[in-house]
């Protein structure tokens, strides 16, 4: 697993945040702080970073960037063109 910087993390996070979910999210910081070890505490926290609303937002580009894009083209050549397009022209 990669090692995550938990303050940073949440810095960053809670500047997506609205008034009203800064408030809610800080409550149950609070509690979970006043119940949890610091063990248990920190993975509570890793496990918030990871669930909306303090998840980063999917970057489309991000996920693109490791998609062969000549072979996502073929492919959708491939399928526009179909089988019967195929056989009419003779191949």
């Amino acid at each position: 697993m990669r090692r995550v910087d938990l303050t940073e993390a949440l810095m960053q996070s809670w500047a997506r945040l609205n008034a009203a979910q800064r408030q809610r999210f800080f409550e149950a910081f609070v509690k979970a702080a006043l119940r949890l070890d610091q063990l248990a505490l920190r993975a509570w926290l890793r496990r918030r970073l990871q669930n909306t609303p303090l998840a980063v937002p999917p970057d489309p580009g991000r996920l693109i960037q490791d998609v062969d894009i000549g072979r996502f083209l073929r492919a959708a050549g491939e399928a526009a063109a179909g089988p019967d397009r195929d056989e009419a022209d003779g191949g």
